[in-house]
Parts: C-alpha cells; structure tokens; sequence
C-alpha cells in the first residue's frame, strides 16, 4: 500500500516537530539537573582552591598530599572537590597531632 506524499510529508513534519520537543524537555531537564548539582555542591563540597586556603598548603604540596592518599577527591568535569565533613575531620586530626606526623 503506497502512501501518497502529501500524508508522507505531514508524517516527516509531525515526527519532527516531535524529536524537536522532546529535545527541547530533554534539554531542559539537563539544566535543572545541573542547577541542582551545583546549588549542592556549594554546599557540601570544597574546591581544591578551598583545601589548599584550609591547611595552608602549596600547589604542589596539595598533590603531593592526593598522591600518597592523604586526600581523596571527588572529581567532576576534571575538577577535584572533598566533602565538607572530610576536610573538617582531617583539620581536626591535623590539628591535634603528635609532631612528624600528619
């Protein structure tokens, strides 16, 4: 059965104005997902800039630090973060060690 081209061309501009919507909701989505990730991110999370304000540390002290463990990033979208909770408790063991020490 051959569909005549007047109903062929209305079906090509309904699927596309269709994928167009549903680009457009996807799309839309993607940013308030993004939004959300953010507004949480300033509040739990630190950035490396933070850490490295936090313990009075250099650049290179800082990955030095991450290359033997002592801090363990979260990292999203090539960038390091550490949750709050992490970094006060690692202050707090820092501030009360024994001399040699971390």
């Amino acid at each position: 059965m051959k569909k005549s081209k007047e109903y062929m061309k209305w079906r090509a501009r309904t699927v596309a104005k269709i994928l167009l919507t549903k680009h457009a909701v996807y799309k839309k989505v993607l940013t308030l997902l993004r939004k959300q990730l953010a507004a949480e991110e300033e509040i739990q999370l630190l950035s490396a800039k933070d850490v490295q304000t936090l313990f009075t540390i250099g650049h290179s002290t800082y990955y030095r630090w991450i290359k033997s463990g002592r801090l363990t990033p979260t990292i999203v979208n090539g960038r390091h973060y550490y949750r709050k909770e992490e970094i006060i408790a690692l202050l707090e063991k820092r501030r009360y060690r024994n001399r040699g020490g971390f």
